[in-house]
C-alpha cells in the first residue's frame, strides 16, 4: 500500500488517492479539529471528526479543491479500517527511523 521512493499512501476512496501530511495539511488539521498534530497523534484515541480532518489534511496535497464535507462523504463504515490503516501508515513514514 505505501509507495515509500515518495512518501505517498495509495487508498481507494471516492477514486484512487494518495494520502501526504505536508505542513499545510497540519494546519488544516489543527484548523479544523485544534489540536497540533505535533504533540502526537494516537488513532486509537480520535474522534470522528479527527479521523476526517486528518484523511482531509492528508489529500489537500493533491487536491487543492477538496473540501472537509468531501471528506466526510467519502469515509463510512465499510472503509473506516482501509482508511484509518493508509492513515496510520501515511504518518509511520513521518517519524524518524
Amino acid at each position: 500500500m505505501t509507495n515509500k521512493q515518495n512518501e505517498l499512501v495509495t487508498v481507494k476512496l471516492d477514486k484512487e488517492r494518495h494520502l501526504k501530511l505536508t505542513m499545510k495539511g497540519m494546519v488544516e488539521f489543527e484548523r479544523v479539529t485544534g489540536k497540533n498534530p505535533l504533540k502526537g497523534l494516537d488513532v486509537n484515541e480520535m474522534t470522528l471528526t479527527d479521523i476526517a480532518a486528518l484523511v482531509f489534511a492528508c489529500l489537500i496535497h493533491e487536491d487543492k479543491e477538496l473540501q472537509f464535507d468531501d471528506v466526510l462523504n467519502m469515509i463510512d463504515l465499510s472503509n473506516m479500517n482501509i482508511v484509518t490503516e493508509a492513515v496510520t501508515d501515511c504518518i509511520t513514514q513521518l517519524l524518524p527511523k
